[in-house]
C-alpha cells in the first residue's frame, strides 16, 4: 500500500484515500478514512479526555485512527515488502513484563499513574482487500510480530501502551486471510520487525534500548491465574 507521509517532530500523517482501518487504540475499532495519525503527546501529559486532545491537535475530530505516545516522530521507520507497508514509533521507558514464573501469591499489579514517555506504535497497511476477519487476522499477526521483535531486543513482549492500527486497500486483490503463513501476514511480519528495530536503534542512537530492570516505569505480571478444566 502507498500512502503519502507528512512528518515533523511531533506529528506523522499516513494518508491515502478510502482505506479500511482496525486499531486497538484509544480511539479502535472499524473505519474507512483517507488518514491516520501519529502524535506525540508532552512530557507531564496527563490528559484523559483523549478524543478532544487529538481534536485539538488536528484542528478537526480525526475520522481514521489516531494513537498516542512519548516517542518523537524524529525516530518513526518504515518497512516495505510486496504488498505491505509499516510504520512504527518505539520506545520501551515503560515495559510490561509477563515472567513464565509467576507466584500464585504475588500481587495483582498496581502501577502508577505517572507520565510514561515510552510506548511502541504501528501502523500496517497492505495493498490487498481483506474483510472484517481478515482486518482482524492482519491486527493479530502485527501484535505477535511486535511481541517477537521486542522479546529479542529487550526481554518484553510490549510496553503498557502499545497500539497497532492495520489498514487495507477496499479495492485491491481479495485475500480471505492475513495469518503468518498467507503472503500478507508472512510480509507484515518482516515489515513490523524491520520497522519497530530501526525505530529502536533511531530512538536509541544504536544502543541497547533499557532492560525492564533499568526502565524508568513499567509493570510485571507477577501473579499467577487459577488454571482450571473447562
Amino acid at each position: 500500500m502507498t500512502f503519502e507521509y507528512r512528518r515533523t517532530d511531533d506529528r506523522l500523517t499516513l494518508r491515502r484515500p478510502g482505506t479500511r482501518w482496525l486499531s486497538n487504540g484509544f480511539d479502535g475499532g472499524y473505519r474507512t478514512a483517507d488518514a491516520a495519525h501519529n502524535l506525540t503527546v508532552p512530557e507531564g501529559f496527563d490528559r484523559t479526555d483523549l478524543d478532544a486532545y487529538a481534536a485539538e491537535r488536528l484542528g478537526e475530530s480525526p475520522a481514521g485512527p489516531t494513537l498516542l505516545t512519548g516517542v518523537s516522530q524524529r525516530h518513526a521507520r518504515g518497512a516495505r515488502r510486496g504488498p505491505v507497508t509499516a510504520v512504527a514509533t518505539a520506545g520501551l521507558s515503560n515495559p510490561a513484563a509477563l515472567p513464565m514464573d509467576p507466584s500464585a501469591d504475588a500481587p495483582p499489579a498496581d502501577p502508577e499513574t505517572d507520565w510514561r514517555p515510552g510506548t511502541v506504535n504501528v501502523f500496517v497497511g497492505t495493498t490487498a482487500a481483506l474483510d472484517s476477519g481478515g482486518l482482524a487476522g492482519l491486527l493479530a499477526t502485527a501484535v505477535e510480530a511486535k511481541a517477537a521483535t521486542l522479546l529479542d531486543a529487550a526481554g518484553v513482549p510490549g510496553t503498557t501502551s502499545d497500539a497497532v492500527a492495520v489498514g487495507c486497500d477496499p479495492t485491491g486483490e481479495p485475500s480471505a486471510f492475513a495469518g503468518s503463513a498467507t503472503a500478507v501476514g508472512g510480509a507484515a511480519r518482516a515489515c513490523v520487525r524491520e520497522a519497530i528495530s530501526a525505530s529502536l536503534q533511531a530512538r536509541y542512537d544504536g544502543e541497547s534500548p533499557p532492560t525492564p530492570t533499568e526502565a524508568r516505569y513499567g509493570v510485571s505480571t507477577d501473579a499467577a491465574a487459577e488454571v482450571f478444566e473447562p
